[in-house]
C-alpha cells in the first residue's frame, strides 16, 4: 500500500521594510498558474487520456515524480505505466485522490496569491529563477518537490485537519497545518528554504532561530494577507500563548544557556514540529524557536536603517542581528 503509518512526518525533504504587523494589498499581475498534474494523471488513470497524452505534456515532471515521489522509476523503464496504475489501485488511495480533486477543484485564489508571492520574490532577489509550479497527489508520501525546474506540492496532505484518513497516519500537531489554506505558504516556504539554505557553519540555536526568522520575515512580505500566526504555522491560540509568555520563553533560553549551544538536539527541540516545546510547559506550542527568531528579525529590520532583504539574507552574523534588534522581552 502506498500510504505509511504515523512514523511518516510531513516532509520537506517590499516593499522592503514592513514591520511584522504591517501588510500590503495584492497586486494585479497574477500570471503564474499552478500546473494541475494531479488532474492530468487522474485523467490517465481513469482512462480518459492515453500514455502518449500524459508524456506529451508532462514527461519531465513524470520522470521526477515516478522516481523520487512514488518510487516506481522513470518513464522509460520497463513496466512503468503498469506500476503507475498499480500504485493508485488501492481503494483508500482512490478515495483520497477523489477528495483531493474535489477540495482543489477551484484554485484561482491560490494562483493569485502564488503569483503575487513569486513576483515579489523575483522583484526582490534578481538572481532567483521561478520554477514551474505543479500540484500532485503522492498517497501521503513526499510533501514538497523542489528541483531546478519544478516546484510541486502533494495536495492530498491539505484536505483539512479533520479529514478522516489523517487520524490513522498523523499526530494531532502534524494535522494542524494540513488544511487547504496552508498550501500557498508551504509552496513559498519550500522554495525559499531551498534557494536560501542554512549555511553549514551556522550551528548554534541562535543561528538557526535567526535563519528561520529571516525566511518567515520574507514569507510574510510575499504573502501579506496571511497573519503572523499563519506565517509561523500556528493557530491563533498558539500565537497568543507565545505573546503572553514571550519573556518566559526568552528567559528559559538564556537561563538554560541554550542560545549559543551548538548541540543539534537542543536546537531541534526549539525548532522542529512537535506537540509542545519540551523545555517549556506542556501548554506551549512546538517550534517556539522559529517564533522567537521571527520576532528578532522583525525588530532587527526596524532598527537597521532600511536594510534590503538581499543584505538581510546575506548577513550570517546572528549575534550582530540580535544586538541591533535590541530584542529583550
Amino acid at each position: 500500500m502506498a500510504i505509511h503509518k504515523k512514523t511518516l512526518g510531513l516532509f520537506l525533504i517590499f516593499l522592503f521594510f514592513f514591520s511584522c504587523t504591517e501588510k500590503k494589498a495584492y497586486g494585479e499581475d497574477a500570471y503564474i498558474t499552478i500546473n494541475r498534474f494531479d488532474k492530468a494523471l487522474y485523467s490517465y488513470l481513469s482512462g480518459q487520456t492515453s500514455e502518449e497524452d500524459l508524456l506529451k505534456d508532462h514527461r519531465d515532471f513524470l520522470n521526477l515524480y515516478g522516481e523520487k515521489v512514488i518510487g516506481i522509476g522513470k518513464v522509460d523503464s520497463l513496466g512503468f505505466f503498469s506500476r503507475l496504475t498499480t500504485f493508485f489501485s488501492n481503494p483508500e488511495l482512490k478515495q483520497l485522490y477523489l477528495d483531493e480533486l474535489n477540495t482543489f477543484e477551484d484554485i484561482n485564489e491560490k494562483n493569485k496569491k502564488i503569483s503575487y508571492g513569486f513576483n515579489f520574490l523575483k522583484n526582490t532577489f534578481d538572481s532567483l529563477k521561478i520554477p514551474q509550479v505543479y500540484m500532485h497527489v503522492s498517497g501521503l508520501n513526499q510533501n514538497i518537490i523542489v528541483s531546478e525546474k519544478f516546484l510541486s506540492i502533494s495536495a492530498d496532505k491539505y484536505l483539512g485537519e479533520r479529514y478522516k484518513l489523517y487520524a490513522d497516519f498523523f499526530y494531532d500537531y502534524q494535522r494542524q497545518n494540513m488544511n487547504p489554506e496552508r498550501i500557498v505558504p508551504d509552496y513559498l516556504l519550500g522554495f525559499l528554504m531551498t534557494e536560501f539554505p542554512l549555511e553549514n557553519d551556522l550551528k548554534s540555536l541562535l543561528d538557526r532561530m535567526i535563519y528561520e526568522g529571516k525566511i518567515r520575515y520574507i514569507l510574510s512580505l510575499a504573502l501579506p494577507s496571511y497573519s503572523n500566526a499563519q506565517i509561523i504555522g500556528y493557530s491563533d491560540k498558539q500565537e497568543e500563548w507565545c505573546m503572553k509568555n514571550e519573556s518566559k520563553i526568552w528567559k528559559t533560553i538564556i537561563g538554560s544557556k541554550h542560545l549559543f549551544s551548538q548541540d543539534p538536539l537542543i536546537a531541534d527541540k526549539y525548532i522542529n514540529e512537535a506537540p509542545y516545546t519540551s523545555f517549556l510547559s506542556d501548554n506551549s506550542p512546538g517550534k517556539v524557536g522559529i517564533w522567537v527568531g521571527y520576532q528578532i528579525v522583525c525588530e532587527y529590520m526596524k532598527h537597521s536603517n532600511r536594510i534590503s532583504l538581499e543584505n538581510l539574507i546575506k548577513n550570517t552574523n546572528s549575534q550582530e542581528i540580535l544586538k541591533i534588534s535590541t530584542y529583550n522581552p
